[in-house]
């Protein structure tokens, strides 16, 4: 029987600074170690990842040209170095080893125990498979395009995640298809599914709101219909809609047995420091679910990280305090839903469901939410451990000494290895309190976790360039808000 199974989009992929890379470091594989699984299945990511490593790209400017880049230097650099490094890695995915029309290099997987894609919402667990990916790749064909990532990056990872042998069997098969094709086949003990974020996440990476009509039908939005127009925050009763006809396919699914399921939160999306709070503060009296209230500070605007409160006015890029307040409290709704939800189920079916509250759990790590002071109880291997990881923007000076940030990596969105680490230290305390046998939240290996994070171990010495260059601002800033979707129908063709 399978021990463990991942659904989820780019934080359960271990997406990090811009590619889908580190599924190896992601807080599933970390749960799936201290489980003791030896088999855990999950993708690789040469070149860096798909579409773009931000931190690679950062550490070869900075292994080529210094800590101290001059104008010259970029001159060269945005002609050549960084051409070269984009080039190499749409190559690789379009036309190379991982190209669309080859399978995965390891003959012998048909198959994955995570089965996260960046990128997708709550009804895309059922609704993208792999043919669904190799049509709209072949619809939009390969070119070599001399500054820009692999084309259809969101479905080329998609099909190398749902359907890696690209076997004809298996080309139908979505996330909760592969689900029920383990549980009909072995069983399943644990699933984990944390989908949601992306049903909010691109107001923050477009700094605007295009609500969805709000009709709450049975019929899920389809990703070309979501493409088409641009629709980037899910009004709470079509999120309502989606997440109980999420819950509908896992209980038909998982039907006679005792799996057990834990779905995490969405968290908040201003929290992440790709947006950046400036301005006037504002205190906000947010209701809780047990009755009491908590006061939240707001900014009067959110703009771009490297960015100041003059910047947001004059070029008109942020969202307004009312319009994040707006983008937060539908986040909440969606909560409240996903509460309401497994409570309603697990009075039918008593021990399926289990809350994993990350929303919770990242709004007390929120640094300049809780007035520089988080409130979040670290595990015990980090109070002596300097400087401690928070929630800013990334940064660290020309001496190789990280000056603040360690939670987000560099795209300000998705979590560090570190970051994992705790996440995995989270699901571990609610699975124990549900008897999953190993689950063991003192059982991470925080030495290694601390380890494997290159950010943190090894700072960049040219962050930074991110705040003194804003042309280079721009660029990260590009290629932080593609991870998020391919350009929509609007964005072709303005």
């Amino acid at each position: 029987m399978l021990k463990l199974f991942t659904i989820g989009d780019s934080i359960s992929q271990g997406f990090m600074s811009g590619a889908a890379a580190r599924t190896d470091l992601c807080y599933s594989t970390l749960l799936a170690n201290v489980l003791g699984i030896a088999d855990y299945k999950y993708p690789d990511w040469p070149e860096g990842g798909l579409p773009v490593n931000i931190e690679g790209l950062f550490r070869l400017l900075e292994k080529d040209y210094g800590s101290e880049i001059n104008t010259l230097e970029w001159t060269l650099a945005f002609a050549a170095t960084i051409p070269r490094f984009l080039d190499k890695v749409e190559a690789f995915y379009e036309r190379g080893d991982y190209a669309a029309d080859k399978p995965y290099p390891d003959k012998a997987i048909s198959y994955f125990h995570n089965v996260a894609v960046r990128g997708f919402n709550v009804s895309d667990a059922w609704l993208i498979d792999g043919a669904y990916c190799q049509r709209k790749i072949k619809e939009s064909g390969t070119k070599d395009d001399f500054y820009a990532a692999p084309n259809e990056s969101l479905v080329r990872t998609a099909l190398k995640v749902l359907n890696p042998s690209l076997k004809k069997e298996h080309s139908t098969k979505s996330q909760l298809d592969w689900l029920n094709y383990h549980v009909q086949n072995g069983g399943v003990e644990n699933v984990i599914i944390w989908l949601g974020a992306n049903n909010a996440l691109g107001t923050i990476v477009d700094l605007s709101i295009n609500y969805t009509p709000g009709l709450g039908k049975t019929a899920a939005l389809s990703r070309d219909k979501i493409l088409e127009n641009g629709w980037n925050l899910w009004h709470p009763t079509d999120f309502a809609a989606d997440y109980k006809m999420l819950l509908d396919k896992i209980d038909t699914a998982l039907a006679g047995t005792t799996t057990k399921v834990f779905l995490a939160t969405v968290p908040l999306v201003t929290i992440a420091p790709l947006a950046k709070g400036v301005g006037e503060t504002f205190e906000v009296k947010i209701m809780n679910d047990d009755g009491t209230d908590d006061t939240v500070t707001y900014f009067k605007y959110y703009t771009y990280f490297p960015f100041d409160e003059a910047y947001a006015f004059k070029t008109g890029i942020n969202l307004s305090f009312t319009q994040a307040l707006h983008v937060d409290n539908c986040i909440r709704a969606y909560n409240k839903t996903i509460k309401n939800l497994i409570a309603e189920r697990n009075n039918q079916q008593p021990g399926r469901y289990h809350l994993v509250d990350m929303a919770n759990v990242l709004d007390n790590l929120a640094f300049k939410r809780n007035n520089g002071v988080p409130c979040y109880k670290f595990p015990p291997y980090f109070q002596f451990k300097y400087p401690t990881p928070n929630t800013k923007y990334y940064h660290a000076d020309t001496e190789g000494n990280l000056k603040q940030g360690g939670i987000f990596s560099l795209d300000g969105v998705h979590p560090t290895a570190i970051a994992h680490g705790l996440i995995a230290y989270e699901f571990l305390k609610v699975m124990k309190q549900a008897n999953v046998p190993g689950a063991n939240p003192n059982g991470l290996d925080w030495e290694a976790i601390f380890a494997s994070d290159r950010l943190y171990q090894e700072p960049i010495k040219i962050m930074h360039e991110v705040y003194d260059n804003t042309h280079l601002a721009e660029w990260v800033l590009r290629f932080a808000k593609g991870f998020h979707r391919e350009e929509t129908k609007r964005e072709k063709e303005g």
